[in-house]
């Protein structure tokens, strides 16, 4: 694929899941804050939606870097600072006015030791919070996760380059797919660990090397099939999920490319900000809006007017964050190779 391609269908996939978390999380807090609690939001089916969308995540992290290494080799100094780029001026943004409001002013986690701030800085605090007390404040399980994912990304790609490492890299991933949620230990949500996300990872780094592609409609075929078919087996909701993801990424894919112009204008427009909407919102809900609906009476008119506030002031926040960090993402980003 050319370096420089913009594929709109991408765009609506990293769209539409934020949509989904962000609406979820705000339908969780406010039934949590005894406020008006959808029927819907706090469903197990709409659970399995976020799921889904996470999967889709992951599915969108793993293409991108798939296609945009798929004719180039990954060289180390590179690829660390364009993803370093991507991930932390923004993250460092939110995260360190929260750190020192919470933690240096009001001495809030005074018994965490002090050099667990070093994996707050690589965004590893809100994975590792469910194992160990951290400073965690923004980014939750994911942004962990997908930088642990980012560290193998370099593994999997050597592993996908020729078709004797594809087939003993396809045949890890499977297994690890196929067997994890019954190894895992007793306590550990698989769903939330690097390893059940890496096959997801995996095949979304396959899924890169075919945008654009019309053989893509075959791995979209299979995924939903053999995903319809773990449902009705009454196997994990991961299998499933994970699988089905798979077929929606090629739907949500096709369909973003053919829309309109004005469409893809959107979508482009948006997308941008996804990365910073995902860290805002959850402290936007908790610490601003939570206050507001219940300040008026937390009525479902009132709730619903707050939750398009809520989508709108993150996607506002995460537009100032991008503007503000761009120095600093401009400055890690790595050097355009000269022309030759």
């Amino acid at each position: 694929m050319p370096a420089k391609t913009h594929w709109a269908g991408l765009d609506l996939i990293r769209l539409l899941p934020i949509l989904v978390v962000v609406t979820y999380h705000y339908g969780v807090e406010t039934a949590t804050a005894g406020l008006y609690a959808s029927k819907v939001l706090t469903s197990p089916a709409y659970g399995d939606l976020v799921h889904l969308s996470v999967f889709l995540m992951i599915l969108l992290s793993g293409a991108g870097l798939g296609a945009k290494y798929a004719a180039r080799p990954c060289r180390p100094a590179e690829y660390i600072r364009s993803r370093a780029a991507a991930i932390y001026p923004v993250f460092w943004l939110c995260f360190v006015p929260l750190f020192l409001y919470s933690d240096v002013w009001h001495r809030n986690n005074a018994a965490v030791p002090l050099w667990k701030l070093g994996l707050s800085l690589v965004g590893l605090d809100g994975y590792l919070q469910a194992y160990t007390p951290t400073f965690y404040k923004v980014g939750e399980w994911y942004l962990g996760c997908q930088v642990l994912l980012y560290c193998l990304f370099p593994l999997t790609l050597w592993a996908a380059r020729t078709q004797r490492r594809r087939l003993g890299l396809g045949a890890l991933a499977v297994l690890v797919w196929a067997a994890g949620p019954w190894l895992c230990p007793e306590g550990v949500d698989w769903f939330h660990t690097v390893w059940g996300e890496w096959p997801v990872f995996t095949l979304g780094i396959l899924f890169g090397h075919l945008l654009g592609r019309r053989r893509a409609v075959i791995p979209a075929g299979l995924c939903l099939a053999v995903g319809v078919f773990c449902a009705a087996a009454g196997l994990p909701s991961y299998h499933s999920l994970s699988l089905l993801a798979g077929a929606v990424f090629w739907a949500l894919f096709w369909l973003g490319q053919a829309a309109l112009p004005a469409v893809t204008r959107v979508l482009t427009l948006l997308a941008r900000d996804c990365y910073g909407v995902f860290l805002i919102h959850h402290v936007f809900i908790t610490l601003v809006l939570l206050r507001f609906v219940r300040a008026l009476g937390g009525g479902f008119l009132v709730w619903a007017a707050f939750w398009v506030v809520c989508v709108a002031g993150s996607f506002v926040l995460a537009g100032l964050a991008r503007r503000i960090a761009a120095p600093l993402t401009k400055a890690l980003r790595p050097k355009a190779a000269p022309v030759t």
